[in-house]
């Protein structure tokens, strides 16, 4: 069954509606390797901080702690962009 409101680029046949035709698999965006790298390295960062906050103590305690807050963020917003990222 054809969609007459399907817009396709000219030149292109309409896609085949038969079960036997091969799926379309869209590709991940490209690009994005900058993001990664900028979270892995504020990742790193967060962690160390926090890793020598704690361990001075004091006041970088709570300096370590907040790094560690700021680095569970990291992880969150890289597991999200491996999952946005990862083929189908």
């Amino acid at each position: 069954m054809n969609d007459s409101h399907r817009v396709t680029p000219a030149g292109q046949p309409w896609p085949s509606a038969s079960p036997s035709a091969p799926s379309h698999r869209s590709r991940p965006p490209r690009g994005g390797t900058a993001l990664r790298v900028s979270l892995w390295l504020g990742f790193t960062v967060c962690a160390v901080i926090n890793i020598i906050g704690n361990s001075v103590g004091g006041v970088a305690k709570g300096v370590g702690m907040v790094a560690g807050i700021i680095s569970v963020g990291f992880v969150v917003a890289l597991i999200a962009h491996h999952y946005a990222r990862r083929r189908p």
